[in-house]
């Protein structure tokens, strides 16, 4: 009898229509009302006579127990049935990635930092831009850098004509020369706004299918092969703070709880870090916040990829040292690092909500250790905000199909201020154009002979969607979201970790009397927990209405890191 099944929305494996966690892939499954009938269509009930649904992921009975995470046989993936459909493709916000679009094209500077950092490192990890859609962005990034680097050859052509005639007429030749620049850049301004961004990136236009494709084969596959990485479940950082692509942190909190002092009259039920870690994935997934979504990611410094963390652990994410940092670790691994709570590669679970058409999204990083012989249960929390997209990024949908004759005017104007800096600095950049292969080739070397000193950061260190965050709120209500999605989230944590201590008859007052703490002042240090960034901002209270670019704080940076002090690091309100 055929068994009523879910496919897995991340790998399309089939899963028992009660599962929680996907056996291949690990994933976490979760509501998420805004998806599609097609994800959530299953198959008829199960009849009387159908096996009960199987449980959440458990190691296999060869896995070792992990104090030193030996290295058990790999278990193959389960074999996917045929008929499978393939897996969905993920849902990406539209408006942010028409936003980012229209930054390549309209930011140069922005333009040539996406195709330096990301395409031009292929053995760097890429940082996740959660929402977006980086193939399209980056094919879009290509196009952007073809044409500016044909308006910087014509304009130093043009200089190199000014510079031989200007000896014979000196004032002519200056006029007829800036003259001519600012015609070349306002009409490359005017082909971007209204042949670009008007005509393909606004939202009735806008087709990401329809994204320019690149040139050469070899940008073509190393695209393909960062879409696939971006559906990873491994981060790979190599700056200070673990949450690349997430956004500015806003808030870290931690505390221990004695889980060996039971309720009166009763003895404690023992339990695993992951029967908790499943408990609090599965009771947030049924929160009915727009966008919730939940998955298990493992957090590694790529410095530590060489020499700091095991050799199993090395050898899953690392299968090339020439070549970037696997984007996916088995469940087994993950299950195993979970259980050490104390490697340098860390297993989080992160739960992210999203709303404003993906301009805005909270990710909660929770992660769970049991330590000292299981007595001791240690919870940290760290939060994460992606703010609205920059204001000069989201003119298209503030343009009509052709221009009138004042924002033509405008576009002129501004192509006149930025003629004379652009015809100075063409020669600067075709020269760095030619001589782009060597450049290069010296870079590969140098990362090689880092390789070879054990010294390489493979870490990400730019973020498409981080970059392009502002520093200001741009709605009332998008502040207020804002704390409606992240204070939510972390109720909702917290309960569950009462509920949890509760059915395992451990003495939840300790806990109780921590989280009225956090949820009424934000901004507790007593006995063994820090609260850090806390919810509270200028005045005591994140409602507050901060003055026209003013922010309300920056997070810790350095040696300190963010539990050196409070810092509320959310973005400032602005009107408009």
């Amino acid at each position: 009898m055929t068994l009523p099944t879910l496919h897995c929305p991340r790998c399309g494996t089939a899963n028992d229509r009660n599962y929680t966690t996907c056996h291949h892939c690990g994933a976490v499954r979760v509501f998420d009302p805004l998806a599609t009938a097609a994800q959530t269509t299953t198959k008829p009930p199960p009849t009387a006579h159908a096996r009960p649904p199987t449980p959440p992921y458990a190691p296999p009975p060869t896995l070792t127990a992990h104090p030193t995470l030996t290295t058990h046989p790999t278990v193959p993936a389960p074999p996917v049935p045929s008929g499978v459909p393939p897996a969905a493709a993920p849902r990406f916000a539209r408006d942010v990635t028409r936003y980012l679009c229209t930054a390549v094209h309209t930011d140069t500077k922005f333009a040539r930092h996406v195709v330096e950092q990301i395409l031009e490192e292929p053995r760097r990890a890429v940082a996740s831009s959660p929402g977006v859609d980086l193939g399209c962005v980056l094919r879009h990034a290509l196009a952007a850098r073809r044409r500016q680097v044909r308006r910087d050859i014509i304009l130093a052509l043009l200089l190199l004509v000014v510079l031989i005639t200007l000896p014979i007429t000196f004032g002519a030749t200056l006029v007829l020369g800036f003259l001519a620049a600012w015609v070349i850049v306002a009409v490359e301004s005017l082909t971007v706004h209204y042949g670009v961004v008007a005509g393909q990136l606004k939202r009735e236009n806008f087709a990401p299918s329809q994204a320019p494709q690149p040139l050469s084969v070899e940008n073509r596959r190393r695209i393909e092969a960062i879409e696939r990485r971006d559906r990873g479940n491994v981060v790979v950082f190599s700056l200070y703070a673990p949450f690349i692509g997430y956004g500015q942190a806003t808030g870290t909190w931690s505390f221990a709880l004695d889980t060996a002092r039971p309720e009166e009259g009763k003895q404690v039920i023992p339990f695993t870090v992951h029967e908790l870690n499943d408990h609090l994935a599965t009771r947030v997934g049924d929160l009915k916040l727009p966008g919730v979504h939940v998955e298990n990611l493992l957090l590694v410094n790529g410095a530590d990829l060489l020499y700091g963390v095991d050799d199993r652990t090395r050898d899953e994410l690392l299968t090339d040292t020439a070549g970037p940092p696997s984007e996916k670790v088995s469940p087994h691994l993950m299950h195993d690092l979970r259980e050490d709570g104390k490697g340098r590669a860390r297993p989080y679970l992160a739960i992210r909500v999203t709303g404003w058409s993906g301009e805005l999204a909270t990710t909660l990083f929770l992660r769970c250790a049991l330590l000292s012989d299981r007595k001791m249960l240690f919870i940290e929390g760290s939060s994460s905000l992606l703010a609205p997209v920059r204001e000069p990024y989201r003119i298209a949908d503030q343009l009509l199909d052709s221009p009138t004759l004042r924002q033509w005017w405008a576009l002129v104007r501004n192509a006149g201020r930025r003629a004379p800096g652009l015809l100075i600095g063409s020669p600067f950049s075709v020269i760095a154009g030619l001589f782009s292969p060597l450049i290069e080739h010296r870079k590969q070397r140098r990362q090689a002979r880092e390789i070879r000193h054990r010294t390489f950061n493979y870490g990400a260190s730019f973020s498409i969607r981080d970059a392009a965050s502002d520093q200001l709120y741009y709605r009332y209500f998008q502040q207020l979201d804002r704390e409606l999605y992240a204070k939510t989230v972390e109720h909702r944590v917290l309960d569950a970790l009462v509920e949890f201590m509760e059915d395992h008859n451990i003495d939840p007052s300790e806990l109780i009397q921590r989280q009225t703490t956090i949820n009424n002042t934000g901004l507790y240090a007593a006995g063994n927990m820090t609260l850090n960034g806390s919810a509270v901002g200028v005045g005591g209270s994140m409602a507050g209405v901060f003055r026209r670019g003013q922010t309300a704080g920056t997070p810790a940076r350095g040696p300190a890191g963010p539990s050196a002090g409070a810092s509320a690091g959310t973005p400032a309100t602005r009107g408009r």
